[in-house]
């Protein structure tokens, strides 16, 4: 009797033994499956913390350039007539006026009514000296409203019709820049290669090649 009560006991030993052993081993896999995810989080948030970076420093280098292109401007459209350039008696000074006075009311903050005299350049000067001036700022406009279709209209008015204008390169970066918003990565790389081949030695170019590089990361096509 003693002998079977002593084997039942040993059993039941080895049975919670066995049971408790189990229940390490699972605890263990669980422990080490959370610790792989938690290095698969952490790996990712590095990721996405260095295309962050990337994006604000990118973001950054457009508003001052941005900035730039407005200050330039202003002072070149501020000044005499003959720092405009050999051409600048054959300029419709009510077209200059009108331009002029939209760039005040764009650095003013005043969108719709800079907006409205653009439209009205664009209308009545369709050949104009300021016409893919206008075509530009209004793209810049109805971008800041993520007005994306009448943004990548206007932008194509400059590329389409005004080619060997300055505002050219930054109308197709703008256009790369919308189609990578949009999620069109191919649409997008195209504009940005037009820029650098076209362009090369313009600013348009440096910040496209910046987006190129943060676009083939996010979109894993870094060769």
């Amino acid at each position: 009797m003693k002998n079977i009560f002593f084997s039942f006991f040993l059993l039941s030993t080895f049975t919670i033994f066995s049971e408790e052993n189990e229940s390490l081993e699972l605890l263990y896999k669980k422990i080490e499956v959370l610790e792989e995810e938690i290095r698969d989080l952490r790996n990712l948030l590095e990721e996405n913390s260095i295309l962050v970076d990337r994006s604000l420093e990118l973001q950054q280098q457009r508003y001052l350039d941005l900035d730039a292109r407005i200050l330039e401007i202003s002072k070149i459209y501020s000044a005499k007539p003959s720092s405009v350039g050999e051409d600048a008696q054959y300029i419709d000074t009510e077209e200059k006026e009108l331009f002029k006075s939209a760039l005040i009311l764009f650095e003013e903050s005043r969108f719709a009514e800079a907006l409205e005299i653009f439209s009205q350049i664009i209308i009545t000067f369709p050949d104009g000296s300021f016409t893919a001036d206008a075509y530009f700022w209004s793209g810049e406009l109805f971008l800041a409203q993520e007005m994306f279709e009448d943004a990548k209209l206007s932008f194509k008015n400059v590329v389409d019709n005004f080619y060997q204008h300055s505002r050219t390169p930054d109308s197709l970066f703008k256009l790369g820049e919308i189609y990578r918003i949009e999620g069109d990565v191919e649409r997008s790389l195209e504009f940005y290669d037009k820029v650098n081949e076209d362009f090369p030695d313009s600013g348009a170019s440096q910040l496209a090649k910046k987006s190129q590089e943060i676009l083939k990361e996010e979109s894993n096509l870094v060769e």
